[in-house]
């Protein structure tokens, strides 16, 4: 497989998501894997997450996190947070953020609306939506016939389920400026995670890679702790083979990005995955966009939230061209 980004068609998009915050220990290890469901977790400092990463035939890129978490002030708040970057690279920035109370859950946990956002986790179709006076967004995909996920390959303490690699997505957006909402098709990769009790030695860093090709999607994540430690897992879903998955694949970060360079949050300029069934390459080409993820938190909670963690995250999200066999 082969993967090209130009100016005038993406390819491929990899993102990086660098985290220096440090993720919470889980408690409730035995909870449903696979199963979308809210999980409402009891940690002072418990979060989970929802994260979509989407591509559109339009040449527009969709960076959407729906969040719960206890840090901060009370519990239980509710945050969504969307970055939409245009094929010419301007970027629009959304969020909603809502107290414990002010924002609406449904009774099976799977749909939830913040403000003007919403996210319906029923099947067969999942929707993500929002509305407001400068930018409305309407989507509607259906997730991998069966989540996957990967005991070995994340550190104890810490969940991720990877509910769609790579699969069709089709809605409208709109932003102010546009006379009539642009209807958009593509494809778009989704996971859910989740942790319990704030911790500072587990994550340091992750680092994940979307091919978002509908044919033959892969999907790789890199998680490092603060000692250095690495896991790593891969997923690959042939067209007309079984899934392939495995965390025993070593990652390879190279070199060091020219665009974007501050200290403590080195961008690789190459990142090479390999074992004995796959081996590939992916060449660092232009940095999308590089968020605080604080910045992201509604007020009142988010000078709590800064305080609690007493740290400085960021986010890095970069298109590449790749090879994989």
């Amino acid at each position: 497989m082969r993967g090209e980004s130009s100016i005038a068609r993406i390819r491929t998009v990899w993102l990086l998501v660098w985290f220096m915050a440090l993720f919470p220990a889980l408690s409730h290890a035995t909870e449903e894997r696979g199963n979308p469901t809210a999980r409402l977790l009891p940690g002072d400092s418990a979060s989970e997450h929802w994260e979509f990463t989407a591509r559109f035939d339009s040449g527009h890129l969709l960076f959407a996190e729906f969040l719960i978490t206890n840090i901060g002030l009370g519990e239980r708040n509710a945050e969504a947070a969307w970055h939409l970057v245009a094929p010419e690279g301007k970027t629009r920035r959304t969020t909603n953020g809502r107290r414990e109370g002010n924002w609406t859950l449904s009774t099976d946990h799977l749909r939830m609306e913040i403000g003007s956002s919403l996210l319906d986790l029923h099947t067969p179709t999942y929707q993500l939506q929002v509305n407001k006076k400068s930018i409305r967004i309407n989507l509607q995909f259906r997730p991998d016939a069966q989540a996957v996920w990967s005991e070995k390959a994340v550190p104890s303490g810490y969940a991720l389920d990877l509910l769609a690699a790579a699969v069709p997505v089709e809605g409208t957006l709109w932003v102010k400026g546009m006379k009539t909402p642009l209807i958009v098709k593509g494809t778009v990769a989704a996971t859910h995670s989740w942790t319990n009790e704030a911790g500072s030695s587990l994550i340091r860093r992750r680092v994940e890679f979307f091919s978002l090709q509908e044919q033959n999607p892969f999907y790789g994540v890199e998680f490092t702790t603060p000692n250095g430690t690495q896991a790593q897992w891969v997923v690959v879903k042939p067209n007309g083979s079984e899934m392939y998955d495995s965390s025993m694949v070593e990652w390879a970060l190279d070199g060091r990005a020219q665009e974007l360079r501050e200290r403590g949050y080195e961008v690789p300029a190459t990142v090479a995955v390999k074992n004995a069934q796959l081996e590939g390459k992916a060449r660092l080409e232009r940095i999308l966009l590089r968020t605080d993820p604080f910045v992201d938190i509604p007020r009142p909670f988010r000078f709590a939230v800064s305080l609690a963690l007493d740290l400085r995250p960021r986010r890095i999200w970069a298109l590449s061209p790749y090879e994989l066999s």
